[in-house]
């Protein structure tokens, strides 16, 4: 790879773009206050929304470590990639039809549309190996996940004048911003479905014969202790993650008392400062490497979730909103471009398939223990509190990681060289 970015590696990062759509407007702001507000409604709102995230995403925590086996030892890795990208795409428009009360359509359309939205999220990280060299990876990581915030606030420009006046003024409007969410989704991941090259070929295999080596993986784990000692740390990291998105503006609608245009710019603040903190972060992460990078942020997650959750005027919120801006893309990237050079390269979708159950398994329990804790006490502050264990154990699991050699050898080098 002669450049860091060409058309093949724009195409990927461009993926990130258009799935912030979904991940904006479906998973964090529009679709939860839609969901607990019209759809559901009652005292329960948010354990049933605790309870369609979580189980959507152990459904797709079980299924990713088997997916990504397929997709290594086949030739349809893209076409599997396509495949779950439009059922999500698809699953999304029909939220537009979705009734009043009717808990278990309402909860089946969701789990099985983000579902596969995870799903193709795993097999799309596995392709960072394919466009990005070794040295590059944090950079390319982090360009793509901070163009993911660009496309956060291209979508809700663009689809602001369907959803600002709440449901309350025109329903029918309102849930426009469903399909036309899609709409975003599908058109800026058409040239990753178009430009980027079809993974080398081998021997193509059968589902049983995925789960074989799903299975043959796990009895050797300690060959490759590295990366499961990593994916502890993922799995707490990412379930106080998860919980944070799909809940943080329900606290700020609830708790805080914002309106939804309030909302609405502090997330699209989030989403610009998070851009260039996360391509920032991967430099950062390339020249001096992931861990001490990861544990910072990690420290600031759990400074940033005390400070939340005590304070009380709007204008204290604002600024830890602008903290989470600038913490959460990078946390995130560099998790992804870490993991990228503890992978064996030859089972590269399996392990991100094993990443995407880690990373997965354990937010089965964060956004339902939050939705609990909520619903019987009625304190959204209280609820909040409960991530913190979560960052305690995240930090320490990636501080016994060991970085690979290759970072360290890199260490070295861009100190020696300055």
């Amino acid at each position: 790879m002669k450049t860091i970015f060409n058309k093949e590696t724009f195409s990927w990062s461009l993926y990130d773009f258009a799935n912030s759509a979904y991940v904006v407007i479906i998973l964090s702001f529009v679709f939860p206050i839609f969901f607990k507000e019209v759809l559901v409604g009652g005292k329960y709102g948010d354990f049933w929304w605790g309870f369609a995230v979580s189980v959507s995403i152990l459904v797709g925590a079980l299924l990713s470590p088997f997916i990504g086996a397929l997709a290594d030892a086949s030739s349809r890795k893209k076409q599997l990639f396509m495949f779950c990208a439009l059922i999500a795409i698809m699953g999304t428009a029909l939220f537009f039809f979705l009734p009043k009360g009717a808990l278990l359509i309402i909860l089946l359309l969701f789990i099985t549309t983000n579902v596969f939205f995870e799903l193709a999220q795993t097999i799309y990280d596995s392709f960072l190996i394919q466009v990005s060299s070794p040295k590059h990876r944090g950079k390319v990581s982090g360009f793509a996940w901070g163009f993911g915030y660009i496309g956060g606030v291209a979508a809700l420009l663009l689809l602001r004048p369907f959803f600002q006046g709440g449901f309350d003024h025109n329903e029918i409007m309102f849930r426009l911003t469903f399909p036309l969410t899609a709409a975003f989704f599908l058109l800026f991941s058409l040239p990753m479905f178009f430009f980027l090259r079809r993974a080398a070929l081998q021997k193509k295999i059968v589902l049983r014969q995925g789960v074989r080596r799903v299975l043959a993986t796990l009895k050797h784990s300690r060959q490759h202790s590295t990366a499961f000692l990593f994916l502890l740390g993922a799995i707490l990291m990412n379930d106080a993650l998860v919980t944070i998105f799909v809940f943080l503006p329900l606290f700020a609608r609830q708790t805080m008392n914002l309106t939804i245009v309030e909302i609405l710019t502090m997330i699209i603040v989030v989403q610009i400062i998070a851009f260039p903190a996360a391509y920032f972060g991967g430099r950062l992460s390339d020249r001096f490497g992931p861990k001490n990078i990861l544990l910072g942020t990690i420290f600031l997650w759990a400074f940033v979730i005390l400070y939340i959750a005590t304070v009380t005027t709007r204008d204290a919120f604002y600024v830890g909103a602008i903290i989470t801006g600038l913490i959460v893309g990078s946390s995130q990237s560099i998790i992804r471009s870490w993991y990228s050079h503890l992978v064996p390269a030859k089972q590269q979708a399996e392990f991100f398939g094993f990443n995407g159950f880690a990373s997965k398994i354990a937010a089965t329990i964060g956004p339902v223990l939050f939705g609990i804790v909520s619903s019987v006490t009625g304190n959204q502050r209280l609820a909040l509190l409960t991530l913190l264990p979560f960052f305690i154990g995240a930090f320490y699991f990636f501080a016994r990681t060991p970085e690979p050699e290759c970072i360290s050898l890199s260490k070295r080098s861009a100190t020696y060289h300055s």
